[in-house]
Parts: structure tokens; C-alpha cells; sequence
């Protein structure tokens, strides 16, 4: 147990005491976030951001008035969305099911007090069926809920005809859309942990680079208690480094990092006990420094660039699109943008808890057995 300690408080204060180290996982992206944050502030600006793209399905004949009156009407609409008008629910859920283009459907229907005697074109209900995790997701809901909810108190003070056509909706979306700053400080966090992935790699390499490694096996201790003690340092470290990333950019950048900051440190903890179980993977697998690091630097820039992380990227093949929607940094990341923008949504937040509580027992038993097989001079050449 002695043994155990002295490897977690070693290897924490020979990182804490590395200039390098903490240049690059603290200060650069700090700097990043604040250049990034900086010098593409244009580009995020709430008129300039892309549209989105949903289906509005439109039953009991209320395109007329809805559509064609109501949104072709409304500024903020036409700023934010662009919507393609599908005949059938059915057939909106196939095209939505077979593309990556389309964010949301959006369902309008009759109210059942809405009928031929008492009808008006304001008694309408929204279904909303989204994809999940990403901002663009929740600005649909909030405004059509604005949208919905307005035009049902419209209903008992106004008549169609003296109802105001050109209705701005965009004073509610204050807060709700990521300028570069809010958008950079959560992609850097996430592409940084990432790289922490090295921290893992380091686990198993430093003891070969150090030449210790078979005099670790060659011990009676348990050298796996050694190795988990290091891996345990190295995430402790990680974890405290995007803390005050997260901390650093939310007190002097002023960057929107929500009101739920206990899920976002919680979520970015299991994202670190990950980053860690990766590397190490990577490293007995490789069983090599150099192609360990290539491995994790190649994955981490691919990775990054698909989710978005260095700009705003719109992916139409569907095999691509898959990949992106099963990588770490992307559940991470989407899971992250929803608790800040969409804080209801709290079924993102419980499927990246599972996933990534899956992921890292697969990733932690499969490491486990190559500890166990791993022979000590294939690390010593």
C-alpha cells in the first residue's frame, strides 16, 4: 500500500513540476480559447450563424395560415431556420431518419376544442421530434415553444385579422446562442482531454523509458497496483487541469458555461477517467513510445475535426456522420452544449452517463487482461 502511494504522489509532482507539460495542457489552451474566441467572434454572431435545417408537417390544413402567414412573417424564423414543408408526418419521419441534413421535425396540428364551430386558426398544438445533444436542437424547441405559447394567448385578445404579422421572438433567445468565446471553451476542454490521453500512455512508457519496468515485474508486489496508482495521478491531474480551464475561462472570458456546472464537472471527470483508460489501451497495445503518440495524435486531430472542434463543420455522407455520432469527444461535446443550452433536456446527460460508464468497463477489463499477458521485455527492446 506504501508502494501505491509513493507512485500516485510521485508521478503527481513530477507533472505538477514539468514546465513543458503544463505549457501545453494549461497555457495554449487558454491562449486558444482566447485568439479562437477572438479573432472568429464575426462568424458566431447570431445573424451569421448557419441555418437550420427542419421539416414542418403541417395537418388539418393549417399551412395556409401557419405557414404561408404566420413564419414567412416572422424575422426571426427566416434567420434561423430553413424549412422544406413535407405532406405527411410519416413521410417527414423517413426523410428525417435517412438524412443528417435535417435537425428536427416539427408537427403542427389541430387542438381537440378546435373544432368546425369554435375554430380558429390559433388553436394549434406543436410536436417536436429532434435530434438530441447539439444547440441547433434546443433552438428549435425554444422557439417553437415561444411560438406556440404566444400565439395561444394570442388567441384570447386578438382576432386573425388584428393579430401583429411581424412578431420578434429574438430578445428570447439571449444566452442561447454560443458566441466564439462560449463555443471554443467547450470544444478546446473537450479536444485537451483528449490529448490527456498521453498522460495514459506515460502510465506504462515511462517505467520503459525509465528501464523499471522489469524490475516492476520482477518485484513481489503487485505491479498492477503500481500501474493503477500512476493511471489513478495522471487523471487526478488531467481532471484538476480542465477544472481550471473550465474556471479560468468562465471568470476572465466570461464564457457561458451554464448554471449546471456540477454536471459539467461530473461529466468531464468520467470524460477524464476515459482519456486515461484510452491511452493506456493504446500503449500495450502499440507497445511502442513513437506509435503510441502517433496513434493518439492522429485520432485526436481526426476526431476533433469531425465534431466541430476546430470550426463548424456540416457532414452529409452518412457513413461519416455515423463515426462522428459514436466518438467520445462528440458525445462529450454534444452532452456539454445541452446542458448548457438546453438544460431541460436531461435525457443527453443520462445517455452519456451510460455510454461512457459502458465504454470505460469495456476499455478497463480489456486493459486489464493485456496487463496480465503483457511480458516485460517487449517493452524493454
Amino acid at each position: 500500500m506504501k508502494s501505491a502511494v509513493k507512485a500516485f504522489f510521485f508521478t503527481l509532482k513530477e507533472n505538477i513540476m514539468s514546465i513543458p507539460l503544463l505549457s501545453i495542457m494549461l497555457i495554449f489552451p487558454i491562449v486558444i480559447i482566447f485568439i479562437l474566441g477572438n479573432a472568429l467572434s464575426g462568424y458566431f454572431k447570431q445573424t451569421d450563424i448557419p441555418k437550420t435545417n427542419i421539416i414542418l408537417v403541417f395537418e388539418d390544413n393549417l399551412k395556409p395560415y401557419i405557414h404561408d402567414t404566420l413564419l414567412k412573417n416572422d424575422k426571426t424564423f427566416s434567420k434561423l431556420f430553413e424549412s422544406e414543408v413535407v405532406s405527411s408526418k410519416s413521410d417527414a419521419i423517413k426523410k428525417f431518419s435517412s438524412s443528417n441534413k435535417y435537425t428536427a421535425v416539427v408537427v403542427f396540428r389541430q387542438t381537440k376544442e378546435n373544432g368546425p364551430k369554435s375554430y380558429s386558426p390559433f388553436g394549434f398544438d406543436i410536436q417536436i421530434m429532434a435530434k438530441g445533444g447539439f444547440p441547433e436542437a434546443g433552438f428549435v424547441k425554444v422557439y417553437f415553444s415561444i411560438f406556440s405559447n404566444y400565439y395561444k394567448f394570442a388567441k384570447n385578445i386578438y382576432t386573425p385579422q388584428d393579430i401583429p404579422k411581424n412578431i420578434e421572438f429574438e430578445s428570447a433567445f439571449s444566452g442561447r446562442f454560443p458566441r466564439a468565446i462560449d463555443y471554443y471553451a467547450v470544444t478546446m476542454v473537450v479536444m485537451m482531454a483528449l490529448y490527456g490521453a498521453f498522460a495514459g500512455v506515460a502510465v506504462i512508457e515511462g517505467e520503459r523509458r525509465q528501464n523499471t519496468l522489469i524490475r516492476l515485474f520482477a518485484s513481489p508486489k503487485n505491479p498492477q497496483i503500481i500501474f493503477v496508482s500512476k493511471a489513478l495521478a495522471q487523471m487526478v491531474f488531467l481532471y484538476v487541469q480542465l477544472c481550471i480551464i473550465i474556471i479560468f475561462s468562465k471568470l476572465v472570458y466570461n464564457a457561458n458555461w451554464g448554471k449546471n456546472l456540477s454536471f459539467v464537472f461530473l461529466l468531464i471527470l468520467i470524460y477524464s477517467i476515459f482519456c486515461i483508460l484510452f491511452g493506456i489501451l493504446i500503449a500495450l497495445v502499440a507497445k511502442s513510445y513513437v506509435f503510441s503518440n502517433v496513434l493518439i495524435s492522429s485520432f485526436a486531430v481526426i476526431a476533433t475535426f469531425l465534431v466541430g472542434g476546430y470550426t463548424r463543420v456540416n457532414i452529409s455522407n452518412r457513413f461519416l456522420a455515423s463515426i462522428r455520432d459514436i466518438l467520445p469527444n462528440n458525445v462529450v461535446q454534444s452532452t456539454l452544449f445541452s446542458i448548457i443550452y438546453n438544460p431541460s433536456e436531461t435525457n443527453t446527460l443520462k445517455i452519456a452517463f451510460v455510454y461512457f460508464g459502458i465504454l470505460c468497463t469495456v476499455v478497463a477489463i480489456i486493459c486489464i487482461f493485456l496487463m496480465r499477458a503483457v511480458k516485460p521485455w517487449q517493452f524493454s527492446k
